[in-house]
């Protein structure tokens, strides 16, 4: 009995001196917890990466230089305009511009942060530009104009040759000539003809064409590869319409058709009301769900601009107005405020 006694006095006593020596388990369970806690509260919060909008930079113009918009591709072979200042040098305007999206490291490394590419081969050079009173601009290129890399990189250089020059008033249709010589076609196989004029910009076509095709391009935003996203202009197919303005705006909405990083703005159910065009000034009616984002500032920002961009496609149109369910919104300047909405002059903008 005694030693019986004495064996568990012994182990009550290790056991004290094992508590002892440690801190309370109930205290040592609470104190994991506020640890981790406590480090989860101190670990620095995610800072979400900002992009820019490159249709909201406003550059400032150097001395002796022009306004020029220029055509370069992206890393999904969209073509993107990009207002930029270009020299007004010796050249002459047709001829600065163009040699801006001629391939080499300068311009590569120049429009890198855009996450752009120049459109045309490196090495090309442009022996000589001619534009008649007819609105006709002849560029005569070195051989070199004729190693594009693939057949979609030929179509697309030929496309911004065509739409950087005619971005400039006085030229209407382009011919390309090289070392002197017409080309019929392209060794890639694409054609040429003597007054090559702007069509079909980034194409989506329609899958099932009705009655009374026509043709519109509409703006979607998008984060390009590089360090600011931008608006990209897109060809769509439409059928089965009288206004023009109207089946913009409804093919606007429905959003970009494929695989790529296109982004339709709208918010889902989002659907036009209707567009009426009086004197130079567009009225466009959406429903409610317009106003879904939460009042997102960014988010009405984009959606105003890929509207005015898009009906910036029609000349008689300089101004819009926004409603929504027929009425001005009070008391917010984005979406249907009691405002007019000038069309912009240009789309994108570069350093």
């Amino acid at each position: 009995m005694n030693r019986k006694f004495i064996l568990l006095s012994a182990l009550l006593l290790c056991c004290t001196l094992i508590l002892t020596s440690c801190s309370n388990p109930l205290t040592a369970l609470w104190d994991f917890f506020n640890k981790k806690t406590d480090t989860a509260e101190e670990s620095p919060p995610q800072v979400q990466e900002e992009i820019q909008s490159m249709s909201e930079i406003i550059p400032s113009q150097p001395e002796d230089t022009r306004a020029a918009v220029l055509y370069y591709k992206d890393n999904e072979s969209f073509l993107i305009p990009v207002m930029r200042y270009i020299p007004k040098g010796d050249l002459g305007v047709a001829k600065t511009a163009i040699s801006a999206i001629i391939y080499s490291p300068v311009t590569v490394q120049d429009i890198s942060a855009a996450g752009l590419t120049p459109t045309l081969p490196m090495g090309t050079r442009i022996n000589g530009a001619v534009i008649r009173d007819n609105g006709l601009a002849i560029m005569d290129f070195s051989k070199e104009f004729l190693n594009f890399s693939s057949k979609k990189a030929e179509e697309l250089g030929i496309k911004a040759v065509v739409y950087t020059l005619t971005e400039f008033p006085n030229i209407k249709t382009v011919e390309i000539r090289v070392d002197g010589k017409k080309i019929e076609e392209m060794p890639k196989g694409t054609k040429l003809g003597s007054a090559l004029k702007r069509t079909e910009i980034n194409l989506q076509p329609l899958e099932n064409p009705g009655e009374k095709l026509s043709k519109v391009v509409v703006y979607y935003h998008k984060k390009g590869s590089g360090e600011y996203s931008y608006f990209v202009p897109v060809t769509k197919v439409v059928s089965g319409f009288e206004n023009s303005a109207e089946a913009a705006i409804k093919a606007l909405l429905e959003g970009p058709a494929g695989a790529n990083s296109l982004k339709n703005p709208f918010p889902e159910g989002t659907q036009l009301l209707g567009v009426q065009v009086n004197d130079g000034i567009a009225y466009v009616n959406f429903s409610e769900h317009i106003l879904t984002k939460q009042r997102d500032k960014a988010a009405e920002n984009t959606m105003i601009k890929a509207v005015t961009l898009t009906l910036k496609e029609f000349p008689e149109i300089s101004k819009i107005k926004i409603f929504v369910n027929g009425k001005i919104v009070e008391n917010t300047d984005g979406l249907g405020a009691d405002n007019y909405i000038a069309v912009p002059t240009f789309i994108n903008f570069y350093e």
